[in-house]
């Protein structure tokens, strides 16, 4: 009888390792010792920045104040994920940069923000509305980076089995044309994309005007959600009890053989 619940439960642990809620969202963390070492003390960012340094390049490097690791031109475009700062002196850790395989710590005062629409909703927050739409009638629309901004070239498909469109959009804001625009939080997954409503399929939309240029604060990036590796064990929990198991069980056959 216990032989035959062994199976069992190796069933039950396996399916709840696949439980884990679709909107959990799990952050990419990199394999870099100063951040195994340091993660408590880490904000999540996951923005765009562009590469300004003051020389004319940016050094990346192995750790904060560490060795170099890289130095590239100014102009180029990756990604922070995350932060930490000593002394006043805060380091971004850099990573999928244009034409480069090359990431790593680099002072954030060598890195511009490239507008987005985390800092859209800060700068128009009194002018942007919680709600949802009405007279939403599409079925797929072209995503923007925020109103009137860069677009995306591949539109997003309406899924009535998940969520009608009219349902997903949770802000709403017009722009100084009478259109109108809905926030696009979450669908299918993290979007954080703005919607024309008015002209959901229309992918030139784009001003080339950036509503507001961002403060030196605002360059350095505001964070204010907590990461590390306690997200990542929460998920990959139940798969690690079931190789526990499975290996307690292996170690039982061996035994009952000798």
């Amino acid at each position: 009888m216990k032989r035959a619940l062994f199976p069992l439960f190796l069933a039950l642990l396996a399916a709840l390792s696949l439980a884990v809620p679709a909107s959990a969202d799990l952050i990419w963390e990199p394999d870099d010792d100063f951040y195994s070492k340091h993660w408590q003390e880490c904000e999540y960012v996951n923005r765009s920045y562009q590469l300004a340094g003051y020389g004319g390049t940016v050094t990346v490097s192995t750790a904060p104040g560490g060795m170099s690791k890289a130095t590239l031109d100014n102009g180029l475009q990756g990604i922070v994920q995350f932060t930490w700062e000593d002394g006043g002196v805060q380091w971004g850790y850099l990573c999928w940069v244009d034409g480069s395989d090359a990431e790593g710590w680099t002072p954030m005062d060598d890195l511009s923000l490239v507008y987005d629409c985390r800092q859209f909703m800060e700068d128009h927050a009194a002018e942007i509305t919680r709600g949802t739409p009405e007279g939403t009638d599409f079925h797929e629309a072209v995503l923007y980076e925020y109103p009137n901004g860069t677009s995306y070239p591949a539109p997003l498909k309406e899924d009535t089995q998940y969520q009608p469109f009219r349902e997903a959009f949770t802000a709403l804001f017009t722009d100084e044309n009478g259109l109108r625009w809905g926030y696009l939080g979450y669908y299918m997954g993290r979007r954080d994309k703005w919607v024309c409503l008015d002209a959901p399929m229309n992918p030139d939309l784009n001003s080339g005007v950036v509503p507001v240029s961002p403060s030196p604060a605002q360059l350095r990036g505001s964070v204010t959600v907590p990461a590390g590796p306690p997200l990542l064990l929460a998920a990959a929990l139940p798969a690690a009890l079931v190789l526990l198991v499975a290996a307690a069980l292996a170690v039982r056959r061996r035994k009952r053989k000798q």
